[in-house]
């Protein structure tokens, strides 16, 4: 499997080659990056409209920046030995709190800010600072792709990586994202959390009441850890009855790799006779509210929430079940 760089190395990399370019006059095929275990990465550049970047290139890794053009202005100053940031034209600006940056700055992240001091301040001429300004020109477009907006980040992509390579499967960048979220919402004082496996279930719940989803995929297990190292004793789950189900038969990671279905458990919950090929099927014909309540029953039982309010929908939004606690 092959692996790929950040976000974060690939600024770094475009600044190193246009700070070279200002210094020298010319543009080297490659620089070397050093990144944060120390260990060096030689990066290509590329040059357009006079500017100095690099193309990211994510691996194996199903990554909507992949191949993304990541740009650099490098300008002198006064301050001696000084590398000033900048977030340009595709870099997002943070607006709310939670997250490793502060509200009004460009959303490029400390390891990332620290990459590119360390490998230019060595660089630098006696008794001047150089101020760096990144630039993503797609970069608007691809983070509507991203959860910028769900974290508050608007403008463009996050300058983002801790170690600078980007390696295959993409799930801890996702367990991170739903950290991120929750601790956007926790630092705007909202104690009312609804965990959703996706897309539907947060459209339907929105739509029944008003409240702050995470999006959690399968993860549930991931999220309601984090819930509770970060002390929150009320959470709210909602969704299918299909998926949330499984919840409540000790499974929280809903993935069907990691879970069987809920068909069987429903049945029995449930008293149904009937034979049903999906639980989709059924939820016209049956009340879900028992469902709902085991499913808070096990969340408790399992992480010591003191209150989990579950409400389960169909695949047409309508309300099936629910259990306030």
């Amino acid at each position: 499997m092959k692996t790929g760089i950040t976000t974060g190395t690939a600024a770094t990399a475009a600044a190193k080659g246009a700070l070279i370019k200002i210094l020298k006059g010319v543009i080297p095929d490659k620089v070397d990056v050093v990144l944060p275990d120390k260990r060096i990465l030689e990066i290509p550049l590329i040059l357009k409209n006079d500017m100095v970047g690099v193309k990211k290139w994510s691996g194996d890794d199903p990554d909507v920046t992949d191949g993304i053009e990541i740009f650099a202005k490098v300008d002198f100053t006064k301050d001696d030995g000084v590398v000033q940031i900048k977030g340009g034209e595709g870099v997002g600006v943070v607006t709310k709190p939670g997250l490793q940056i502060k509200v009004g700055e460009a959303a490029i992240n400390p390891v990332p800010r620290r990459m590119i001091e360390e490998n230019l301040k060595p660089l630098l001429p006696e008794g001047v600072g150089v101020e760096v300004t990144i630039i993503v020109p797609d970069g608007v477009k691809i983070a509507e792709k991203t959860f910028n907006s769900r974290l508050g980040i608007v403008g463009g992509i996050s300058i983002i990586g801790t170690t600078g390579i980007v390696k295959p499967m993409s799930l801890e960048a996702l367990i991170q994202t739903i950290k991120c979220e929750i601790d956007v919402l926790l630092a705007s004082k909202v104690k009312d959390i609804w965990l959703v496996p996706g897309n539907i279930g947060e459209k339907c719940l929105k739509a029944f009441m008003d409240v702050e989803t995470v999006i959690v995929s399968n993860y549930f297990e991931d999220a309601l850890n984090y819930l509770r190292e970060r002390q929150v004793e009320k959470v709210g789950v909602a969704g299918h009855p299909g998926k949330i189900a499984k919840l409540a038969m000790g499974y929280f990671n809903t993935h069907s790799k990691n879970s069987p279905q809920a068909n069987s458990y429903i049945k029995k919950v449930l008293n149904v006779d009937d034979d049903f090929n999906t639980v989709e099927e059924i939820c016209g014909k049956y009340c879900f509210d028992k469902i709902a309540e085991e499913v808070s029953k096990k969340v408790k039982e399992r992480y010591g929430f003191s209150k989990v309010d579950v409400v389960l929908f169909d695949m047409k939004c309508r309300l099936v079940g629910k259990f306030y606690d």
